[in-house]
């Protein structure tokens, strides 16, 4: 159970520090969302009234041509290519629809020269630029209200995503271990360490390979998660290798309901 300061800061964060409720949508292709919303809806649509042998054909096709279309999704095409009955097509075909269309709900400006958010499902390298930030131990977010007087008394603007870093291994389920807010430009404030336990740090540019999610973030997902990024990685560019801790940037403040929420985890890379 949350303490009842924490509770009183998660009631406060979204007014105090910058973030909105009503924050816009992602701009999204409307093609692209438009084009495969019409392809399952239709597929799905259509297999009611037909003989099980063209209802399989048809939910067939329209996994193949989504596959074709979103090739790098692995949350697509994992389900799609596992189904082995209509059924199971129709419901791979109903999650591949609500992946392809999820809407990132943004309530704060990224730091400054900081690349947009990896699409839901996807696994790709990305690039960061040196930043500032705000860090302290953490386990299990208790390091929120910390961080949270932090920029409040400072006056720093919120932004996002904020990070979070994990010790994991092979022996064990991924822990939490610091919490960091991130400044908007590296040329607010001062680093050094602060009152409360926080360190104010600059961090040099770094490589990535991360993967976009959806929902709550857990060790059971955090662990697959650092699996499949391990083996993207010795697979689509060999060239790189892991050169630190796992991490998750949160994009969404705690008012937001947690199948709305959107998260990327990430490996430090760099070349071998």
């Amino acid at each position: 159970m949350k303490s009842f300061p924490l509770l009183l800061a998660l009631a406060l964060f979204p007014l105090l520090s910058g973030w909105t409720l009503g924050g816009d949508p992602e701009e999204e292709d409307a093609a692209v969302k438009a084009e495969v919303t019409t392809l399952i809806s239709s597929a799905l649509a259509e297999e009611k009234d037909q003989t099980p042998g063209a209802r399989l054909k048809k939910l067939q096709q329209a996994a193949d041509a989504v596959q074709a279309k979103f090739p790098r999704n692995v949350l697509v095409a994992e389900p799609l290519q596992a189904a082995d009955s209509a059924d199971a097509l129709e419901k791979a075909l109903r999650q591949a629809q609500k992946t392809l269309t999820f809407q990132i709900k943004h309530e704060a400006d990224l730091p400054a020269g900081f690349p947009q958010p990896t699409p839901v499902g996807e696994i790709g390298l990305k690039q960061y630029p040196a930043y500032r930030l705000a860090k302290t131990g953490s386990r299990n977010d208790s390091g929120f209200f910390k961080l949270f007087t932090h920029i409040t008394l400072n006056r720093i603007e919120m932004t996002a995503p904020v990070e979070m870093t994990y010790d994991s291994g092979q022996d064990q389920s991924p822990q939490q271990t610091a919490m960091a807010f991130l400044y908007g430009d590296p040329t607010i404030g001062q680093v050094g360490d602060k009152l409360g336990g926080v360190n104010v740090a600059d961090v040099p540019a770094i490589t990535t390979v991360s993967m976009g999610l959806a929902g709550d973030v857990n060790p059971k997902r955090l662990a697959e998660t650092e699996r499949r990024l391990e083996t993207w990685l010795s697979q689509h560019a060999p060239e790189y290798e892991r050169t630190g801790k796992l991490r998750v940037l949160g994009y969404n403040s705690p008012r937001i309901a947690d199948e709305r929420r959107y998260f990327e985890v990430e490996l430090p890379v760099g070349k071998k």
